[in-house]
């Protein structure tokens, strides 16, 4: 480190020449990888130092809670928030602190740069402490490590730097002109991930997921289309049908109940005391309290709302403590004992009793059960069930009671592993021919459109009819073969023209073939036509995903172009 800072020599470019070598006595050059670790040493000594003056009763901070718990200032890198009360006195004093830091430091703070943030204080008073600290009196909310403090995020412009950084993202590509494949996978890449981190701690807009949908359907500045899939369809994993994008606000639940699994887990961090000071413990030991009334403001409802849907997900293992509860905790079987024993559950006296309270410390087990009642012969059976059940648990003395996550192969939560349970939850189970789709070594944009041919919502003209029987007056007439209605199995299987591209494919292949029902139960039967190799498969599903291509590029040509071409050309 010595070395980093005595080895340092800087020059002044005159003209694109360095003149004047200057030998550095102190600092390191930018971009040093040393600079974040220094900066880190010395703002810890600002952060002892305002410490010691709370210690002392010079500074108050502030109280937060039903705890009283105190809060003086956040630090993260070179961002600094302080709190205080409004009493001048404590305001010199954290003005004295700050000049006697960078006299000691060499650091001095950006005063125009600083703001001053009232609550529920009057504007005047606010702009006369700020006068006295030589910075600005600003209103909420405010900007902090890119989150907005002290907004709604209920109300729409909470949203703006999420739906202005997307708008920026998408108008770049205004005159790209994607097709339906690029912009699959613009958002694949770029746009569901962006707004991660806003995501993590509050419940999205609708805004957000409207901004993704209607891009994939029209992309930027081609007016409003139709959109031909079902988001939800859409949104489902490839296997089922959709396009793997994830709904968002799966992914937005997903990242807020990371929280609930750290706040058992970080019981000394300064968050976990904030959150426990002012909702106080959940019955089950665990967890925050869930019944209490918040602000919209306040980031913790919206990570409490699903609290029970997460909490059906952990599992409890049992060791020397008395921390899970014996009715209401997962630990034994698929759900908690008071579920699959509700009638014993109803009689119990203290529905928090503790495990080691009904069976104790060892075998054989001592059966403390408390009813309010002597139980009925039902009731007796479940009892002499549950004993019998619990005759294969072993309650371990030597390891403490633990919460552990049955999704992950580690027992620790992970966002993707929730994410990947509420998609497997919501989703609509579906069959669909994803390895003909998917597995295709044809251009992404053609597998884009065979995704929306197995779907059947291609615009054809019987689709045409349905979505807009205003405009679309014209017969469903096939413009192939001009004899028969327009539907996706007709245009890709049933119609003349499209029978003898399939029946020259199967010359070549030297098989036999009756066409199937429909298009989609074509995707679905395993032709050998070219050999059961892994290249002769290869060039039958490319072939029959030709055929589809070419089929519907035929018929565009000649409604749009007049321009018809005879099977032999195709």
């Amino acid at each position: 480190m010595s070395g980093c800072l005595s080895l340092v020599s800087y020059a002044v470019l005159v003209n694109g020449n360095a003149k004047g070598w200057v030998k550095a006595s102190r600092g390191l050059r930018q971009g040093d990888p040393l600079s974040p670790f220094l900066f880190t040493l010395v703002a810890n000594v600002l952060s002892r130092m305002l410490l010691r003056a709370e210690e002392k009763n010079l500074l108050e901070g502030f109280r937060v809670g039903r705890n009283r718990t105190r809060l003086s200032h956040l630090q993260f890198a070179d961002d600094t928030i302080f709190f205080s009360n409004t009493r001048e006195e404590e305001l010199q004093t954290l003005k004295s602190l700050l000049l006697v830091f960078g006299h000691i430091s060499g650091l001095k703070v950006n005063l125009d740069k600083s703001n001053l943030y009232g609550i529920n204080l009057d504007q005047n008073h606010l702009s006369r402490l700020a006068e006295m600290l030589d910075c600005k009196a600003a209103s909420w909310p405010i900007l902090y490590l890119g989150l907005p403090l002290g907004g709604n995020p209920k109300v729409s412009g909470f949203w703006h730097p999420v739906v202005e950084r997307i708008s920026r993202r998408l108008d770049g590509w205004q005159n790209a002109y994607l097709s339906f494949g690029g912009r699959i996978t613009f958002i694949q890449s770029c746009l569901t991930h962006m707004p991660c981190y806003f995501l993590s701690l509050f419940k999205i807009s609708a805004k957000i997921e409207r901004l993704q949908r209607d891009f994939v359907w029209s992309g930027v500045g081609e007016g409003k289309r139709d959109h031909l899939v079902s988001w939800d369809v859409v949104c489902n994993p490839k296997a089922k049908g959709g396009l793997g994008f994830g709904k968002i606000s799966l992914r937005n639940i997903a990242l807020l109940r990371k929280w609930l699994w750290r706040y058992p887990r970080e019981g000394s961090a300064l968050w976990h005391q904030v959150i426990l000071s002012i909702y106080e413990s959940h019955s089950n030991g665990w967890d925050a309290n869930t019944l209490v009334r918040w602000s919209h403001r306040c980031p913790w409802k919206a990570i409490a709302q699903v609290f029970q849907e997460y909490s059906m997900l952990t599992r409890f293992v049992g060791g020397n403590e008395d921390r899970i509860r014996f009715w209401e905790d997962l630990w034994w079987g698929d759900q908690p004992l008071g579920s699959q024993y509700p009638r014993l559950f109803r009689v119990v006296l203290d529905k928090n009793i503790p495990i080691s309270s009904i069976l104790g410390s060892s075998r054989p087990f001592s059966w403390n059960f408390n009813f309010r009642r002597n139980l009925s012969d039902p009731e007796i059976e479940d009892l002499e069930t549950l004993m019998r059940s619990l005759d294969g648990f072993h309650l371990s003395t030597s390891v403490s009671d633990a919460r552990f996550w049955p999704l992950s192969s580690s027992g620790i939560f992970s966002v993707k592993s929730f994410f990947l349970a509420l998609s497997q939850f919501f989703g609509s189970p579906q069959v669909f021919p994803s390895k003909f789709v998917w597995k295709s070594q044809v251009p992404f944009k053609v597998r884009s459109f065979v995704w929306l041919v197995a779907h059947k919502k291609v615009n054809s003209n019987d689709m045409l009819q349905l979505r807009r029987p205003y405009k679309a007056l014209s017969p469903d007439i096939c413009v192939l073969c001009m004899k028969h209605g327009e539907s996706v199995d007709h245009l890709f299987l049933h119609c003349s023209l499209t029978t003898g591209l399939w029946h020259r494919l199967f010359q070549l292949a030297k098989m036999n073939w009756v066409p199937p029902r429909s298009i989609f139960d074509m995707m679905f039967i395993n032709f050998n036509g070219f050999g059961a190799s892994k290249r002769g498969k290869v060039l039958w599903q490319v072939a029959s995903i030709a055929i589809i291509w070419v089929v519907w590029r035929e018929r565009n040509a000649r409604i749009f172009e007049d321009e018809i071409r005879n099977s032999e050309h195709l």
